[in-house]
């Protein structure tokens, strides 16, 4: 599978996951909210790290270097001012906002686990 099929993928996957949220979104709304959010952040940090290490392959390894660790700073800036200003003002539950920033990394590891069990020839149906 190419790198931007999987990037694809698992942002695809981590959209799907806002579904349930909306659906519950006026039953328990904070909550709902705080994961929306945070897996929106999520999804655009794990895009906008697979366009930085893309932009990396070709180069010499100081000048990747340099654009990896400025990659790697402005999006934690980035992530830092979004989620200051998002609690700051919009007020969503942190624990789902956090559970939602964790989202890629779930859907990741969810990801590598089902397509290994699947190319697993024990547990082919």
């Amino acid at each position: 599978m190419s790198s931007d099929k999987y990037v694809t993928r698992i942002v695809v996957i981590i959209c799907l996951t806002n579904i349930p949220a909306i659906l519950t979104l006026p039953i328990i709304f904070r909550e709902s909210l705080g994961w929306i959010l945070g897996s929106l952040a999520s999804a655009l940090n794990f895009w906008w790290l697979a366009q930085n290490i893309k932009k990396c392959l070709d180069l010499f390894p100081a000048k990747a270097k340099e654009l990896s660790l400025k990659g790697t700073y402005l999006r934690f800036v980035f992530l830092l001012v979004y989620s200051v200003l998002l609690i700051g003002i919009v007020k969503p539950n942190i624990f789902s906002f956090g559970l939602g920033l964790l989202s890629a990394q779930i859907v990741i590891y969810l990801h590598e686990l089902i397509t290994r069990f699947k190319d697993n020839r024990y547990f082919r149906g």
